[in-house]
């Protein structure tokens, strides 16, 4: 997981006229199952809010299982039937800047994906897509809806975050980084991954639009056709990855599909493992009456996760700026368990260009200061 290094200006909102100074900020921590982040939901890249201008910090609060586990009903080689669906509306994973990743349905109940492509002519609600197919809904809280690529890719001397271009993230000639995770806990990579025979490739899903659809009811207008693309009914497959080489279940970020029109459902459409559905938006199709309350008292990081139902928002989106730093602290209270494969390829995403990691490891007064190559 990374923001950036506190040697890197804060991020801009391209719809506002004043320079914004967004801070990246996220930390962890972990016990023996979950690993909880925490984070504000700015990315460290700019960004366009669109329609729901303008981005603003939030109390964003993820959970996942240290070791992801298949659910046993589902076989989404076949189908979706058995598995846990991934919620409509709202978050579905999270990247690793900490940013919340939502399904391709948003508030007027079309694909937002779709309609940006110019599928169909949103007529409800006036929706867009800006860069890296990210945008602020109620409450300034920042999400993307494809794409989130991004959170990879670092403009030139000569260049700025808009000239950042999702066909640079397509053709890359090496397996593409995490871009997030789901709340099974499996990663989910970019756009390029290994085929059958261990070529790179850009991966695409199985997913069409079904005969005169358009996108513009959401999921409904989509069926899965087994082997038409690279992916199966949850937008994974299982394989090898340059974090696993031993082999593991992961979802791709997927363009198109395997007749090279839209990649539905860009990110997720299921899960394969057990999801942690306390990460679940409850404001989604109609809310609850969840108590949220303790926050920080009796859930949240290093405490447990939060009640089922809560979300991970906190205590509710805040507003304004952050004024921290973006300097990762991760707070190492005990030894990683054996198992714990994510969590290692957490730390290891820790380190990026330009920035430092300070890991604490038993005591405050004992860090370990690592420099990205």
């Amino acid at each position: 997981m990374h923001c950036h290094g506190d040697d890197i200006a804060g991020i801009d909102d391209y719809n506002t006229t004043d320079y914004d100074n967004h801070i990246c900020a996220l930390d962890y921590e972990y016990n023996e199952t979950h690993i909880v982040i925490q984070a504000n939901g700015i990315p460290a890249h700019d960004l366009e809010s669109g329609p729901g201008c303008c981005t603003a910090s939030q109390d964003h609060v993820w959970t996942i299982p240290l070791e992801p586990t298949n659910n046993s009903e589902c076989t989404p080689s076949i189908s979706s039937e058995g598995c846990e669906m991934a919620p409509i509306r709202g978050a579905v994973a999270f990247a690793v800047n900490g940013v919340p990743i939502f399904g391709p349905e948003d508030g007027p109940g079309g694909d937002a994906v779709a309609g940006q492509e110019g599928q169909y002519e949103e007529d409800r609600q006036h929706v867009w897509l800006g860069l890296c197919h990210g945008h602020s809904g109620p409450g300034g809280e920042y999400h993307y809806h494809a794409d989130a690529n991004c959170v990879h890719w670092h403009p030139d001397e000569d260049q700025s975050w808009r000239d950042y271009s999702l066909e640079s993230s397509r053709t890359l000639n090496e397996h593409s980084g995490i871009v997030g995770f789901a709340f099974d806990g499996y990663p989910i990579y970019g756009f390029v991954g290994w085929d059958d025979t261990g070529e790179v490739s850009e991966m695409t899903s199985s997913y069409r639009l079904k005969e005169g659809e358009t996108g513009y009811n959401g999921i409904e207008d989509y069926e899965y056709i087994a082997g038409m693309g690279d992916l199966d009914s949850c937008n994974g497959q299982y394989g090898a990855t340059p974090d696993f080489p031993d082999g593991i279940y992961h979802y791709h970020s997927t363009w198109a599909n395997g007749e090279d029109d839209l990649g539905f459902p860009y990110f997720i459409l299921c899960y394969r493992g057990i999801a942690e559905t306390s990460n679940y938006d409850t404001g989604q199709d109609g809310g609850g009456d969840t108590d949220c309350s303790g926050y920080g008292e009796t859930w949240g990081p290093g405490i447990g996760p939060p009640p089922e139902g809560c979300g991970g928002g906190g205590q509710g989106g805040g507003q304004g700026q952050s004024s921290e730093s973006g300097l990762i602290a991760i707070p190492w209270f005990n030894n990683p368990p054996n198992s714990g494969a994510i969590l290692l390829t957490l730390l290891t995403m820790a380190v990026v260009s330009g920035s430092e990691l300070q890991i604490f490891r038993g005591s405050k007064d004992s860090t370990i200061t690592v420099s990205a190559s």
